[in-house]
Order: C-alpha cells, then sequence, then structure tokens
C-alpha cells in the first residue's frame, strides 16, 4: 500500500507542477541571493557535511557557507559534529530546565567560540545583520543568546533573523493587503466531541478511520493540557492594539478555538495562535513505548507501522476538544479528525495561509521536530512554510505564560512601526534579554527572552 501511494503521489507531482516549474528553487544562481542582502547584512548558511578522511572513510562535521552583497562566497570549516553536537545537546537541557549561572556561561561562550567566532573574524566592521540558516541540531539553538568572551548577548551586537534556506530570500510572497487579524487562544481543551466512532479490538488501523491520529502520539496519549488564561489575557492586550490600528481582528477562544475554525480560514494578514504546543521525537532511541496496558487499551499494536514514522504527525497544537480526544484514545474511541482538538503539522499544511504576513505560535516548543541534514526540520516549521505563511515566529523551549505577554506586546507594536517581523522580533528580544538579566540574572533572561525566533 504505500508503495502504491509513493507512486500515486508521483504522478500527481508531474501534473500539477510543469516541467519548467519543478524545482524551480533550486535553479537559483549565488548571484540572485547576493543580489537581494542588503550591504549591510550577511546570510550564514550552517551545515553538517561529511569530511573525508582518506581510505573510504569520513567524519561529521560542521562548516559555515557565508554570502555577502556584493563579495566572494566564503566557506568556513567549525570542527567536528560531535564535539558541536554535544554542547547544543547541553544547551538544550540548561536552557529548559534551568542552570547555574556560571555553567551556562561557559555553555553559550564556547557554543559562540565554536559557531560564531571563525565567522566573525572575516567579516567587514558594517555588518549588522545577520541572516542564519542552521542545519541539523543547529536548528534549536537560539543564536541571539549566545555570548561573547566580554559576555555579551549576540543580539547585542547584531539583528539576528533566520531562514529555512538562502533560497527563501528571493521567495515572492506578496501578503494581503486587508489587515486582518485572527487571534486564537485559551481553548477549551475538555469541549465535548459530537462524534466518535468505537473501535473494534480485530479492526486494523487506517488513515481515515481517526485513530491513527492518536495512537501515534504514544507520549501525547499520557497529557492533559491545562487552562492557559495568561493567553486570554495576551489575546485581549493584542485586540485592544490591533483596534487602535483599524485592524479588523476576529478572536478564537474557548469553545470556538477549534481545528475547524482554522480550516476555514483563507489568508489572514496576522495569524497568532496561543495554546499548547506539542512534539514527540520520531527517533525510537528517544521515544517513550507504550507499556502492554496502553496497548491493550488502544485495541490495536501498531508498533511496526511505518506511517508513525512521519515526524508532521509528531508535532503540533493542541486546541478545544484535545483533552477529549485523549481521553476518547484511552477508551479505544475514535473522534472525527475533522474536529479532534490536535493540530498536527501535516494538518497545519493543508491550511490556506497564502497572503498571510505573519504567523505567530505563542505557545511551548513550535520550532520542535526531526532534523535531517538539508532539510531543515520537519515538524510544524514544515507545515506553515507549506501552507504559505511569510514569516513565522516561534519557540524552541516552553515560554512562560505571564512574560510572553509583554514580549508579544511590544514585538506587535515594533511590527506595526517598522513592518518588518523579523527586525522588530530581534529588536524586542534583545531589550529583553539585557532587561531580564539585570533583574533575574543570566540563566532566566535565557530562559524567558530566548526562546523566540522567526524564520
Amino acid at each position: 500500500m504505500e508503495e502504491t501511494v509513493q507512486q500515486a503521489e508521483g504522478q500527481l507531482a508531474l501534473k500539477v507542477a510543469s516541467p519548467d516549474q519543478s524545482r524551480q528553487a533550486f535553479g537559483l544562481a549565488i548571484g540572485q541571493i547576493e543580489s537581494v542582502i542588503p550591504d549591510n547584512t550577511i546570510l550564514v548558511e550552517y551545515v553538517r557535511y561529511g569530511y573525508y578522511l582518506g581510505k573510504g572513510r569520513s567524519e561529521p562535521r560542521y562548516a559555515a557557507s557565508v554570502l555577502l552583497s556584493g563579495g566572494s562566497p566564503l566557506w568556513i570549516p567549525l570542527g567536528k559534529a560531535a564535539d558541536i553536537e554535544a554542547l547544543a545537546r547541553r544547551y538544550q537541557l540548561l536552557v529548559r530546565h534551568g542552570s547555574d549561572d556560571n555553567e551556562l556561561t561557559a555553555n553559550l561562550q564556547s557554543l559562540c567560540l565554536t559557531l560564531w567566532s571563525p565567522i566573525e573574524k572575516v567579516l567587514p566592521n558594517a555588518i549588522e545583520r545577520v541572516i542564519i540558516s542552521p542545519d541539523s541540531q543547529l536548528n534549536f539553538l537560539s543564536f541571539a543568546t549566545l555570548l561573547d568572551q566580554q559576555k555579551h548577548f549576540l543580539a547585542e551586537k547584531y539583528s539576528i533573523q533566520y531562514a529555512a534556506s538562502g533560497r527563501d530570500l528571493v521567495r515572492d510572497l506578496p501578503p494581503q493587503k486587508n489587515h486582518r487579524v485572527v487571534l486564537v487562544a485559551n481553548p477549551e481543551f475538555d469541549k465535548q466531541l459530537a462524534e466518535t466512532a468505537q473501535v473494534a479490538k480485530d479492526d486494523l488501523p487506517t488513515e481515515s478511520s481517526g485513530v491513527l491520529r492518536g495512537v501515534q502520539e504514544r507520549e501525547i496519549a499520557n497529557l492533559s493540557f491545562v487552562d492557559l488564561p495568561g493567553t486570554e489575557k495576551e489575546s485581549n492586550n493584542l485586540q485592544c492594539e490591533f483596534e487602535k490600528w483599524a485592524w479588523s481582528t476576529e478572536t478564537l477562544t474557548g469553545l470556538n478555538a477549534t481545528k475547524r475554525a482554522l480550516r476555514q480560514l483563507h489568508g489572514p494578514y496576522i495569524l497568532h495562535l496561543a495554546t499548547h504546543g506539542f512534539f514527540e521525537s520520531a527517533d525510537s532511541s528517544s521515544d517513550i513505548a507504550p507499556n502492554s496496558s496502553q496497548r491493550a487499551e488502544l485495541k490495536v499494536d501498531f508498533d511496526l507501522s511505518r506511517f508513525f514514522e512521519n515526524p508532521m504527525r509528531g508535532s503540533g497544537l493542541a486546541l478545544a476538544g484535545a483533552n477529549s480526544t485523549i481521553k476518547a484514545w484511552k477508551r479505544g474511541d475514535a473522534p472525527s479528525t475533522e474536529d479532534d482538538g490536535i493540530l498536527t503539522a501535516e494538518d497545519v499544511s493543508t491550511l490556506d495561509l497564502k497572503g498571510t504576513w505573519l504567523v505567530t505560535l505563542s505557545a511551548c516548543d513550535t520550532g520542535s521536530g526531526e532534523t535531517r541534514s538539508g532539510e531543515g526540520v520537519m515538524g510544524l516549521r514544515r507545515g506553515f512554510v507549506e501552507a504559505g505563511a511569510q514569516n513565522l515566529l516561534m519557540t524552541l523551549w516552553s515560554i512562560s505564560d505571564e512574560v510572553t505577554v509583554g514580549i508579544m506586546s511590544d514585538f506587535y507594536e515594533a511590527a506595526h512601526d517598522t513592518g518588518n517581523a523579523p527586525q522588530a522580533l530581534a529588536e524586542v528580544q534583545r531589550k529583553w534579554l539585557v532587561k531580564l538579566r539585570t533583574e533575574k540574572g543570566l540563566a532566566q533572561a535565557v530562559n524567558l527572552a530566548g526562546p523566540f525566533i522567526m524564520s
């Protein structure tokens, strides 16, 4: 069946894209990308590659490809992947779970020394903005938080921005002319679902059965999403701001913050989603396998199905009815996937966001996903790109319900004033990192203001 699906997808791809349009993005020349890089900006594309050691041996390493406007491309070796990824994994632990300021300082300085100092040595003095395209595990670093040897944040010296690829800089994505904003906040996770279907013990799973959605999320099946009153406060504050600017605003909260409502949207200027995010790694080494009692509750053993290897089904957002869906899965019921409250990255890719200038994911871990070298992050990031969004604001770890209200308010005000969302986030993040370090210390500053990135 999987072979049949692959053949059908291949035939469909040929029908929907003419030969001169197919893979057009890969036909770009370096000069075309350089032409859209401003004079005070560089593009840094990190690359994880196999370094040849001779006699048929190689080892993974990292390097940086650097493009400047009007200059020759630079290739800068950075070191062994094992050493760099060990630092990156330690970074994730330290910023997520709290840490001693001294230990975090050492980690941030080591990462800066390894990933940035070799690049900075060859840069012109006029560089003010850095556009970063990370690869592999570097996708989960907030480069703005790195510290130089004088213990200054990288964000204090440069405006740090992101792109999935340098090719994205030449994409022509004109935003909607109308300033219509949709705010989604504080969903009613225990909303009663209208439809459920009992799953027979001997039934085999199908994509349309609905039960697959729940079984694939083995960790999600043990979650219970709590209310987020702070997100509704955030939404109310933003609504007041948008109305001051005479921007049309629609707010979806509580029972109205549904998956069905998002499916019915057609290219709002801004889509702001303030809710819980979730991510389950597709890496079997890090998965928490269901125990026998969990499998019995779900009636069917799905462990051998390759269906669940798709990382686009392992991350997403919780909407109205999410808790009710999880309870139904545990009973062996299958709520309708049309409005089950679980919006996976795969679901996101089918939304109509063409002309959407900005999507803000004001939730935890929305920038997570499975990394594949050279392909970016397979998760919500990829889903919103495929849906047509121009700019995507994400988080790399859990965020504070209270502090985020202030950061979001400042960000939108700056975005409105400048018309440049990536620049607005860079400026606001710089301000909050410095402010919180003074008030609460380094670890708190990085944890609270560091997770926000914009692609």
